[in-house]
């Protein structure tokens, strides 16, 4: 069965969806900041480049780079 890309996975290598996540250094997008050593819950992932989408404890969702976050 090949994977579509262009739709968003609840699994990817090892990580799940509900699966908890805390950034490991400051994150900027346009609607706000996160500061390191938040801590976040893993809602779905995008491909291509790979990245989690993720909640935080007020409901919003953050598009963050693997390489901003680790698993806890």
């Amino acid at each position: 069965m090949k994977k579509k890309f262009n739709k968003l996975s609840t699994e990817h290598f090892g990580v799940k969806t509900g699966d908890r996540f805390k950034t490991i250094k400051h994150h900027h997008e346009v609607s706000g900041d996160l500061k390191e050593g938040t801590e976040l819950v893993l809602e779905s992932i995008a491909h291509f480049p790979t990245l989690y989408k993720l909640k935080d404890n007020d409901g919003k969702i953050w598009t963050l780079p693997l390489h901003s976050v680790e698993k806890i």
